[in-house]
């Protein structure tokens, strides 16, 4: 039976992207199952991987923890539960690979004796069971040198295996990593998915999910008590249990109706003034009371007796962390949010608004900025830099009196992402000429396909190289545009006019 690898964990295995596999995937280049490979066929595209070499790996996985500020999978060895049962899981299946060995080892013993038997009863002649037996003998003779690069990539993705488990999410076919002990919650957030929960601490039972196949085990002491028969059909608490292997989980994914407004009581982390008329305030929530939203909505809050509605700027899954950008001006004046420290309280409510990333595609993004639309624009690019599908992503931006705020932070993503470009545009530059660099860069990402395939239109005269690459339809690219009125509505009726469907169209206006 073939061994499968998630390509999740083929893309630490074999050092690459995972969203160059998908690519590989996609282009029919590498053969995938269910989002799994086949071990030989890692080792046809993959023949000189370096398995023991993790130097260069950790080196780019520092840059990218640097850049993102975001929680990264914690890497230690997952606690004495787990292993414990992670190692049997594992044992088990050394135990029927063992067997099977086995039972084919008895058979290729009998296979001499059934062509002596066959040759004796005329269904087979000398020849061709002396010529069998001869081949058979060489492909059993096959040099150890020509196993140890399959052994190798095996052994290390059973060590891999140990200190983490993927997680497919069910009906969507989303995928996620569970890595050391962390918790199913804790992991699907940390990856980006809508998952539902409440309290986040075993108390209400919101977070329930079913477990389809694999195995769980508890992590978390749980208050919520699963019913018998829920028990009976793999119900178990996302907060409170890990996964023992690979596993599948059916939970409905939130949307905005399926989020309840709330009220919590945050501190101030700290006050960054991004410019003379903006600051973004980082808050806290309670340990028990972690904001349920999802990226790009926004959030009132409140500040010595006066609320106003802002956007954020962060990322659920950045846990009980939240990030909003605060106009000084005549809600809020600069007095006042200078006057906030450390540790202040700050009544936060929400979450509002429809603004939100679509991630359950894995088309191409781009995400489109003027002045107090960043803070939208900036929430869904740290949502799509932690999906596990990794999307292509392209961030234009264009600025107003305050500039470029946070400008170092996105120069650093660019360089320390792949799949992530970013395109400041020229300030003072002209509505038409923003527009029509909006454009360019969209057309760069659009799906691309070979000069006359099938599906692509190619204008009646034009000769085109053979083999050349051509943008295909703009129905390929996901469109997110924040900012002041007239600049949204300006851009929707121009990508419109370039052929952008209106279902891949989503535009936030604030002033």
């Amino acid at each position: 039976m073939a061994h499968l690898i998630p390509l999740n964990r083929l893309a630490r295995l074999v050092g690459q992207p995972r969203s160059t596999l998908q690519q590989m995937a996609q282009q029919g280049v590498l053969r995938t199952f269910d989002g799994q490979v086949e071990l030989d066929e890692v080792l046809r595209h993959f023949p000189d991987v370096a398995l023991d070499n993790e130097a260069e790996l950790r080196r780019v996985e520092e840059i990218k923890e640097k850049a993102l500020l975001k929680p990264a999978a914690r890497p230690e060895l997952p606690d004495a539960v787990v292993l414990h049962e992670r190692l049997k899981s594992l044992s088990r299946e050394f135990a029927e690979a063992r067997g099977k060995l086995q039972h084919h080892e008895r058979v290729h013993g009998r296979i001499a004796g059934r062509l002596v038997e066959a040759v004796e009863r005329g269904q087979a002649t000398a020849q061709f069971s002396e010529q069998f037996l001869a081949w058979f003998r060489r492909e059993l003779a096959t040099p150890a040198a020509d196993l140890r690069p399959w052994e190798d990539l095996l052994a290390m993705e059973r060590v891999m295996q140990v200190m983490s488990a993927q997680v497919t999410v069910l009906p969507t076919g989303q995928t996620f990593e569970v890595m050391g002990d962390e918790t199913l919650l804790e992991a699907g957030l940390r990856a980006g998915l809508s998952l539902p929960y409440g309290c986040s601490n075993g108390t209400c039972g919101q977070c329930k999910c079913r477990v389809t196949s694999g195995q769980v085990v508890k992590v978390h002491p749980h208050d919520y008590v699963v019913p018998a028969a829920e028990k009976r059909e793999g119900y178990t608490l996302a907060c409170a249990y890990t996964a023992v292997g690979d596993i599948s989980i059916e939970v409905p994914l939130w949307g905005v109706a399926d989020i309840p407004e709330q009220t919590i009581v945050t501190r101030v982390r700290a006050v960054e003034r991004l410019s003379a008329h903006r600051v973004a305030l980082h808050l806290l929530t309670p340990r028990a009371e972690r904001l349920r939203y999802l990226a790009g909505q926004q959030i009132e809050i409140t500040v010595g007796g006066v609320s106003r509605i802002v956007p954020g700027a962060g990322c659920p899954c950045e846990e009980r962390r939240l990030e909003v950008h605060v106009p000084c001006d005549g809600t809020f004046d600069r007095a006042t949010i200078d006057s906030l420290k450390p540790n202040d309280e700050v009544t936060v409510r929400g979450p509002f608004g429809e603004f939100v990333l679509d991630d359950r595609s894995e088309c191409p993004v781009l995400l489109v900025s003027s002045g107090p639309g960043f803070a939208p624009i900036k929430s869904l690019l740290q949502h799509a830099l932690s999906l596990e599908h990794a999307p292509r992503i392209t961030l234009c931006r264009l600025a107003d009196a305050d500039g470029f705020y946070q400008d170092n932070l996105l120069r650093s993503y660019a360089a320390a992402l792949d799949h992530f470009h970013y395109a400041p545009l020229p300030q003072g530059r002209a509505l038409s000429l923003a527009l029509d660099d909006i454009v360019a860069e969209l057309r760069g990402i659009a799906p691309v396909g070979l000069a006359g395939a099938s599906g692509l239109e190619v204008p009646a005269g034009l000769d085109l190289p053979s083999g050349l690459e051509i943008p295909s339809s703009l129905s390929g690219v996901d469109v997110y545009v924040a900012g002041e009125a007239a600049f949204v509505e300006a851009a929707r009726r121009r990508l419109a006019a370039e052929g952008l469907p209106a279902s891949r169209w989503r535009g936030l206006v604030l002033e």
